[in-house]
């Protein structure tokens, strides 16, 4: 965390944000000879709740095919070297509620896992979460750019030794994840990443609370069958059959079957500890805390309770005013009306982690 509180250390404090979470600078401006779109100032708050403000070029969004729709993606540097991914919600985009409840959610999420595991050596886990605004024109999120090339790459290629740790890093991270209640299901070869020395997981931009409904999403095989339907309520398992078809693609270089078991399981012993992450259904899968002690790992929360959240009282108070915001401007979830096109009740900050788990602290 010494990086990270450098830069804390060089952001200055800032009073109300201007309405879209940017100030205008002079014009456009050049890094290395490339172009940059613009110059500005972004303010956002930070994982502590503070507001903070920062010089920033802009670079040009990146093409239709890697972009998050309907969030829109672009490289920024912030300061004086600070590379990271901006995702943001256009201002044509935010009469999608779902849209932003989603943007919401990932939020909540990637504040979630920097305060339980922002100081611990496993953090390089997860998307490294920057900063965020969600009450601005274009409301945004933004990470850390991903070390590393995807797991697609190493398919049917990898050694021995990476399998062993990729495999390990990937159950710790789903039991971590089971510990604050996240199902994150975004796992697939093409998202999770190694440098070499650790898996990365995506950002959470799929996440969301363990026990809430599944929505019917997902690609097969990575998505649990469950998942896939629709049937049911979101279980840290189903990020374990997620773990179990990456792996299988990793060792063989195929994909394997999106229903169950694959037919060869029993010929390949480094998948044999995950034998039950295939079952169809999340029942019939052991838990994240099993694997990981079939794999001779132990668990590292075992009499270690998460640690409190100093900021939960300024939390508490910031979620009241979001919620008379959203009552004001008639985006609140009203449990007896109808839903809107595209909205889902239920699916925003609040109803993922709940009122007193937003970690939507910060200043107004």
């Amino acid at each position: 965390m010494n990086e990270w509180a450098d830069r804390q250390e060089s952001v200055r404090t800032s009073g109300r944000a201007p309405e879209d979470g940017a100030v205008p600078g002079d014009g456009a401006a050049r890094n290395g000879g490339r172009p940059a779109r613009d110059r500005t100032e972004l303010v956002f708050f930070t994982d502590e709740g503070t507001s903070a403000r920062l010089p920033a070029v802009c670079w040009d969004e990146l093409p239709a095919g890697q972009q998050r729709h309907p969030l829109r993606a672009r490289p920024m540097t912030l300061g004086e070297d600070w590379r990271v991914m901006q995702y943001r919600l256009a201002h044509t985009a935010c009469g999608d509620h779902r849209a932003r409840d989603r943007l919401e959610a990932e939020v909540g999420v990637g504040l979630a896992v920097r305060r339980a595991f922002g100081d611990a050596p496993y953090h390089q886990l997860f998307a490294r979460f920057g900063g965020y605004h969600l009450d601005v024109r274009e409301p945004f999120v933004f990470y850390e750019p991903a070390r590393g090339r995807p797991l697609a790459a190493l398919a049917g290629r990898a050694t021995v030794k990476e399998q062993e740790r990729i495999r390990s890093e990937l159950v710790l991270a789903v039991r971590l994840l089971e510990a604050i209640e996240v199902v994150h299901r975004g796992l697939t070869p093409h998202t999770v990443r190694w440098d070499g020395r650790h898996v990365r997981l995506p950002e959470p931009c799929l996440a969301t609370r363990a026990g809430h409904p599944r929505e019917a999403f997902g690609e097969a095989p990575w998505a649990a069958p469950e998942q896939r339907a629709g049937h049911g309520t979101a279980d840290p398992r189903d990020d374990l059959w997620s773990v179990a078809q990456v792996m299988y693609h990793l060792v063989t270089g195929r994909e394997g079957d999106p229903d169950g078991p694959p037919r060869d399981l029993a010929r390949l012993p480094a998948l044999g500890v995950l034998s039950t992450a295939f079952a169809s259904t999340a029942q019939e899968r052991g838990r994240p805390v099993e694997v990981l002690r079939m794999l001779n790992r132990q668990d590292p929360l075992q009499g270690r309770p998460l640690p409190a959240d100093p900021l939960e009282p300024g939390r508490r108070a910031f979620d009241g005013e979001l919620a008379r915001k959203r009552i004001a401007l008639g985006l609140d979830d009203d449990p007896a009306a109808e839903p809107g096109p595209g909205r889902t009740p239920g699916r925003g900050l609040r109803a993922l982690f709940g009122a007193d788990r937003t970690g939507m602290g910060g200043r107004r």
